[in-house]
């Protein structure tokens, strides 16, 4: 009896532990379901955020490859970075003067190729008259233009040429060749950049001061 009295104690003892672990699993998933089915849904993004601090500056880069060299300018006129005057001497012939219809006076053309477009438009030319001897080592020099009181010796230039014109001062008379006789012209050449005032440029020994020209 007391035998079947244990067994029969043990299995309701079972059995109820049974019972509340079942209650107790059933509470836990309720539980869960309930968590689940609270749980917030995910929001719309936020908006951004403002800018961060600049960073530091980089790395200094490499030097570039230096450039090429340019090219040369015009002998006697780039000299020392186109500051050198220049002096050239030319002995005309007499018998190199023309006399063109409908022009008065008689003319000449002499070629000079250190007259660039730079010279004409803010350099200067300065012409300069001899008619002592054809060598060019005369020590009297005339600046163009001037009058002798029967005939006027004038010029213009342009871009490598320098033109040369004589005409007559006396009325009713007309130059000829004979008028131009043998003369040497010294044409002074000055770049912009030394171009200088202050000095009676028609007195060529000045001139030759100023710029330290030599012959």
């Amino acid at each position: 009896m007391e035998l079947r009295k244990f067994i029969f104690e043990v299995r309701i003892f079972k059995n109820r532990n049974m019972f509340s672990l079942k209650r107790t699993l059933s509470v836990l998933s309720m539980a869960v379901l309930f968590l689940v089915a609270c749980a917030p849904e995910d929001g719309d993004t936020g908006p951004a955020g403002p800018v961060g601090p600049e960073g530091p500056i980089g790395p200094a880069g490499t030097n570039g490859t230096n450039g090429t060299n340019g090219t040369n300018g015009i002998d006697g006129i780039d000299g020392k970075n186109g500051t050198v005057p220049v002096v050239t001497t030319f002995f005309v012939d007499s018998a190199t003067w023309t006399m063109p219809m409908g022009v008065n006076g008689i003319v000449n053309s002499i070629n000079v190729p250190q007259i660039t477009s730079a010279i004409v438009t803010d350099g200067a030319v300065l012409v300069f008259q001899s008619s002592d001897n054809p060598s060019g080592t005369s020590t009297t020099w005339t600046a163009l233009p001037y009058t002798d009181g029967i005939f006027s010796y004038l010029f213009n230039y342009a871009t490598g040429v320098v033109n040369l014109k004589i005409t007559v001062t006396l009325n009713g008379s007309v130059p000829n060749l004979q008028a131009a006789s043998d003369h040497t012209y010294k044409v002074v050449i000055i770049p912009p950049a030394v171009k200088i005032d202050g000095f009676d440029p028609k007195i060529y020994e000045e001139v030759q001061m100023v710029y330290g020209l030599k012959d």
